[in-house]
């Protein structure tokens, strides 16, 4: 085997592969297409360059790759299938082999087509890298470099259910996967401090240098940053720029607090209404009142919480027996608001409120609304529905009002 002085690998075999072309060369490391001569499996051969191997700190943060990577267990994630190395003491990865190309190659051959995202877009490439990314972080890892290049796309001939088919972005014989995760923190290790890394444009505001605490908000911050990337120029929902921007927050702690939670605020913000339902078997509306699925930095820490807790009846699944009350010493909340309401009848509802500075409706349709006076609805369907408000006293205590009304033919 010889190197350039690049340190690419320009031998015909390493190991039991046999490397074909060179897919990408980074700082440190040579991406190979290779055979896997046992298998005859094509795979992809991560190859740390010569000089660099004598580095020790270089050598154990790339064999770190394999090992965080093997942690994982996600379709959305590259599998590594070997770790191995050359008899020039260079280590190197067996990868898994995505035959569709890099996020960044799929965007700039759409974008010169004319494409901009659409709902279905969007929905096709957050689902799976959500999940990619929950699962990094169960494995108790921090990407801390997710950017277009380092999501892939690869052949799926199961084809996943739950895939978008109008989607031109991921296509639904098309499976994503997050891969590169050489700047990977654990954070089962010591103090979590940062060393630089990332890309440009998609690293957050807490690796860009000095001591901070890197966490998993680390990768909601670049999550939302390449689709902030990718909507460029699209006429999506304000509200789906709201929840991006949630995350796009300098301070962590302003953040969504995980990737679901994250998934969760993205699929409301482009679910449209009348396809949504009220989470109790009852009749579907439209909301048409102004800030439907608005983010307020200012209550969303406080009460999201409280929406997925009780709005959503999780507080009966963590062994709830009673509901939050609706008025306590200090505050107090009331909506007002018709019993019966006939479909495609505009009705209002307004919160009447004491000792209380903020607030988020849960409508029927599953959206939340922040610290709005009143909200209206158009009801699609007949049946039981109602309309509720979260909130908390001056102590804190969580208050529920719930509104409960009939709509008829």
């Amino acid at each position: 085997m010889s190197t350039g002085g690049d340190g690419a690998t320009r031998e015909a075999t390493i190991g039991r592969y046999r490397l074909g072309e060179v897919i990408g060369v980074g700082s440190f490391a040579t991406v190979h297409r290779a055979l896997d001569e046992r298998l005859d499996d094509v795979v992809v051969v991560k190859v740390l360059a010569e000089n660099h191997s004598l580095n020790p700190e270089i050598r154990e943060r790339f064999i770190a790759e394999g090992r965080a990577l093997r942690k994982v267990r996600s379709p959305h994630v590259v599998t590594v299938h070997d770790i191995g190395e050359s008899t020039r003491q260079q280590p190197f990865l067996v990868l898994e082999h995505a035959d569709r190309g890099t996020l960044t190659d799929r965007v700039k051959a759409l974008r010169q087509q004319g494409w901009v995202a659409s709902s279905a877009d969007v929905l096709s490439l957050a689902r799976p890298l959500a999940g990619a990314l929950e699962a990094v972080h169960e494995a108790q890892l921090v990407h801390r470099d997710l950017s277009p290049t380092n999501v892939l796309l690869t052949t799926d001939e199961t084809a996943e259910a739950g895939s978008v088919p109008s989607a031109e972005l991921v296509r639904p014989d098309e499976r994503v996967v997050v891969a590169d995760l050489g700047m990977c923190k654990d954070l089962a290790l010591n103090s979590g401090l940062t060393v630089a890394g990332g890309t440009a444009g998609f690293r957050p505001p807490e690796m860009d240098g000095g001591p901070s605490v890197i966490d998993i908000r680390a990768d909601l911050w670049s999550l939302s940053s390449l689709f902030d990337w990718l909507v460029e120029g699209a006429d999506l929902p304000h509200a789906l720029h709201d929840a991006l921007a949630r995350s796009l927050a300098p301070d962590p702690q302003d953040r969504h607090p995980d990737a679901r939670a994250w998934l969760t605020e993205v699929e409301q913000a482009l679910a449209p209404p009348e396809h949504v339902g009220d989470g109790e078997g009852g009749p579907v509306g439209r909301h048409t009142g102004s800030g439907a699925g608005a983010s307020s930095r200012r209550w969303l820490p406080l009460l999201l919480a409280a929406a997925l807790l009780l709005g959503l009846g999780g507080g009966w699944l963590l062994g709830r027996t009673t509901d939050p009350p609706a008025a306590t010493q200090s505050s107090r909340v009331e909506i007002e608001g018709p019993d019966e309401v006939t479909v495609g009848e505009s009705a209002s509802f307004t919160l009447r409120h004491l000792g209380v500075n903020s607030w988020v409706w849960v409508l029927p349709t599953g959206q939340h609304v922040a610290d709005q006076e009143s909200v209206t609805l158009s009801p699609t369907g007949t049946g039981r529905s109602q309309v509720s408000v979260l909130s908390r006293d001056t102590d804190g205590t969580e208050l529920r009002t719930t509104h409960r009304f009939t709509v008829t033919e």
